[in-house]
């Protein structure tokens, strides 16, 4: 499965889901346009971090072993990224982890949405 496929998924409401689906899988600059809104339509699986969040990105990274993902930006569309390049991560992007069951949506305001598939999310 697509990467972004996954998170559409997981961590997207059931009634926003097909939505967000036909702008993935369709022309990249309609998805790309509209992922400053993403977290509006994330789900219960998703967990805002407010406080010190770029902290708690990286304890979330080490904690979980975290050693590569799939970036999506405005300009990028599933550019493979290592740790070593997590620095280059900006506003309204999304970092999607599939082997990990994890993904975050770093959002224009300083705050990182967590999302991870379990019951129990890490509450920051």
């Amino acid at each position: 499965m697509n990467p972004l496929n996954f998170f559409i998924d997981n961590f997207i409401s059931k009634n926003r889901n097909e939505r967000w689906q036909y702008l993935a899988n369709g022309k990249w600059e309609k998805f790309a346009d509209k992922i400053k809104d993403l977290d509006k339509h994330l789900n219960s699986n998703c967990d805002r971090i407010d406080n010190n969040a770029l902290e708690k990105f990286k304890e979330i990274i080490k904690k979980y072993n975290i050693k590569s993902g799939y970036y999506y930006d405005f300009y990028s569309n599933k550019l493979e990224l290592k740790v070593d390049d997590f620095h280059d991560i900006h506003d309204d992007s999304l970092l999607i982890c599939p082997d990990k069951k994890i993904a975050f949506f770093f959002h224009h305001d300083g705050w990182i949405w967590f999302c991870k598939i379990t019951d129990n999310l890490i509450n920051f």
